[in-house]
């Protein structure tokens, strides 16, 4: 079982015209719930662990992972509200995102709150502002300390600074987190706020030298570089005709994890024990998903179907 834990929010897309009048179009988001949502349309396994309001925006979240697959056992239902992300977008369809969430449910998570397994997740996820933001932050560290001995721990920091503005707070975190897990996805984006003008394989090094076993930075159309002790492998990106990239780095993310299940690692020591070339389908897999979604409007993820011909030759 994948576990995924972390965000479940809306994203409210504006549609810029002129007047005093603005008219959106609201669309089921938060990093941690694409994945989750992602995986499921990968026919993995996925539960999602996370605070989800009670409010009508809450039960048209859980019914969406109802839909699609993922299991609710582990959903914290509570009277929180629901966290509003505004989502505008550049020239280019990337976006930037302003985010209603103090005191959210998504947020309001504590230690007390934390699952018990019947059996372990094989993968543990977790990322973005619910990694940073207290009580969750906290809760979910001590669910990492807890899982790691029989879990692979995935990270993503998905940086926000439209919820926390200082870039220390979110460097400092992220490196505290980087000992404890044993994959990192991150982009070159992200990078850039929390360690500006650093080369990326200087920081990816750093980062597999404090205890990762894989990371991979993302690079948008530009596809992904792997780093894995004694290993960088460059995968360039795929054209697509981009809608919006909304979604994109979670696709890679849920197909990342997906492509580890199918290739068997399933553990450090099968991690580890990739070769090279395994590596290179794997990313070149996950880069080819995140292409399907950035030419979709949101975080319409592919499903397997979709990535037939991807699937059979990752092996």
């Amino acid at each position: 079982m994948f576990l995924i834990c972390g965000e479940a929010l809306f994203d409210l897309f504006g549609d810029n015209s002129p007047g005093d009048s603005v008219a959106f179009d609201a669309r089921i988001g938060g990093s941690p719930f694409n994945v989750a949502m992602g995986l499921a349309r990968l026919g993995e396994e996925a539960a999602f662990f996370g605070g989800i309001s009670r409010d009508a925006l809450g039960e048209k979240l859980v019914d969406k992972f109802r839909t699609e697959g993922v299991s609710e056992r582990y959903i914290l239902r509570t009277d929180y509200l629901t966290t509003l992300s505004l989502v505008q977008k550049d020239a280019h369809g990337s976006p930037a995102y302003t985010f209603y969430g103090a005191n959210a449910a998504d947020r309001m998570v504590t230690e007390a709150d934390l699952p018990i397994f019947d059996t372990p997740p094989a993968f543990l996820h977790i990322g973005s502002y619910t990694a940073l933001v207290e009580p969750v932050a906290g809760a979910l560290k001590r669910l990492i300390a807890r899982e790691k001995p029989h879990t692979l721990i995935s990270f993503d920091p998905n940086i926000r600074p439209t919820v926390v503005s200082d870039m220390d707070l979110w460097r400092n975190n992220t490196e505290a987190l980087v000992p404890l897990t044993d994959l990192i996805k991150v982009s070159d984006e992200d990078l850039e706020l929390i360690a500006p003008g650093e080369p990326v394989d200087k920081i990816a090094r750093h980062w597999l030298a404090a205890g990762a076993g894989l990371v991979i930075v993302t690079r948008g159309g530009d596809g992904a570089t792997a780093f894995a002790p004694g290993i960088e492998i460059d995968c360039p990106g795929v054209k697509v005709s981009v809608e919006d990239t909304v979604g994109a780095g979670d696709t890679f993310q849920a197909a990342l994890l997906a492509g580890l299940r199918h290739l068997g690692a399933t553990s450090r020591t099968a991690l580890e024990n990739l070769q090279q070339e395994q590596l290179r389908r794997l990313v070149e897999f996950a880069v080819t998903a995140a292409g399907i979604t950035c030419s979709r409007r949101g975080a319409d993820l592919p499903r397997k179907a979709e990535l037939e011909k991807e699937w059979a030759g990752l092996k």
